[in-house]
């Protein structure tokens, strides 16, 4: 027997021309997306806050929410500025109910945790509808970073150069992309075969507004060079790029690890060159143990720890040889 597909909470194709709010909520889980339709065309999806402690996608998507009046669109543009909702309102990385990963739970589960089944929601109901896709990061409260704009490679060539493409209308950021890791939002793209990007603000819990213009700037060119809008070609700058086939490398999280609970004190700032083995802060216990953060590799330091205060196995530093 075939299996039974549920029908879609709102297709996308059937709504009229204009402006359309709609809750997607399903099995105790739900965000509010807001809609464009125009006439046939591409269906580009952006959604904020993946995690509830970064608060640069929500503010430029509310932004646009409140402004954004296009005279012509070819296509759809489906913003979802807070997709996890439960997290941001408590102000943390994870939903404090079951303390999953939003960012490692794709493609998700309806009968998991309820982070699990936030995840099959959005992949179900908007991600499988979309033909482009971008998710807007940043550091969050605990860490401070060099804002940069990535993608996924090693999937498809076609997709990979129009992932380039739309990376490339944020040239206000660095480029840092790397291999599939499983989990990810980007990731459920990649395996629907849709070209995304995510970008990364400077986070450290607030909204830099040269971070925001940068946003800002990159989602309209990014609208004209997919050809929703009309506009002349954008000119960009040159990116710093840096594209790797180490999934080790862009997984953020696995670099230097605290070894045990205690206060972090960064004697390095973000930005620095450093060689293998430089220190880059001092771990300390609660008991006075005192432990050096030594760099792992020669690079820049690309995220550091703001927040002093850290759990065992929380990552203290990344660096990026570029």
């Amino acid at each position: 027997m075939a299996k039974k597909i549920s029908p879609l909470l709102v297709d996308l194709a059937a709504l009229p021309p204009g402006f359309h709010r709609r809750r997607f909520a399903r099995d105790g889980v739900g965000f509010e997306a807001f809609i464009w339709r125009g006439g046939p065309g591409p269906v580009l999806l952006v959604n904020g806050a993946t995690h509830g402690d970064e608060y640069e996608g929500p503010t430029l998507l509310q932004q646009w929410v409140q402004r954004w009046k296009p005279r012509t669109l070819r296509g759809t543009v489906v913003l979802v500025p807070v997709l996890n909702e439960v997290a941001f309102f408590a102000g943390a990385r994870c939903r404090p109910d079951d303390g999953a990963n939003l960012a490692r739970s794709f493609p998700g589960n309806r009968r998991g945790t309820p982070t699990s089944r936030l995840a099959r929601l959005f992949n179900d109901e908007l991600l499988a509808q979309a033909t482009h896709y971008a998710d807007f990061h940043s550091a969050g409260v605990a860490n401070r970073l060099q804002p940069w704009v990535g993608y996924v490679v090693g999937i498809d060539q076609a997709m990979e150069r129009t992932q380039h493409a739309m990376a490339a209308c944020f040239d206000r950021f660095w480029c840092w992309s790397g291999p599939f890791l499983p989990g990810r939002t980007l990731s459920a793209a990649a395996e629907r075969r849709i070209p995304a990007i995510y970008t990364e603000c400077r986070g450290e819990g607030d909204v830099e507004p040269a971070d925001l213009a940068a946003l800002d700037l990159g989602l309209r060119r990014m609208l004209i060079t997919l050809g929703l809008v009309p506009g002349a070609k954008p000119k960009l700058r040159p990116q710093v790029t840096r594209i790797t086939r180490n999934t080790k490398e862009t997984h953020l999280q696995i670099h230097h690890q605290a070894e045990f609970d205690g206060l972090f004190i960064p004697q390095i700032k973000l930005g620095a060159r450093v060689r293998r083995g430089a220190p880059l802060g001092q771990l300390v216990s609660l008991t006075g143990h005192p432990s050096i953060i030594r760099a792992e590799h020669a690079g820049r330091i690309v995220v550091l720890r703001v927040q002093r205060s850290v759990r065992k196995g929380d990552a203290l530093a990344v660096l990026s040889p570029v």
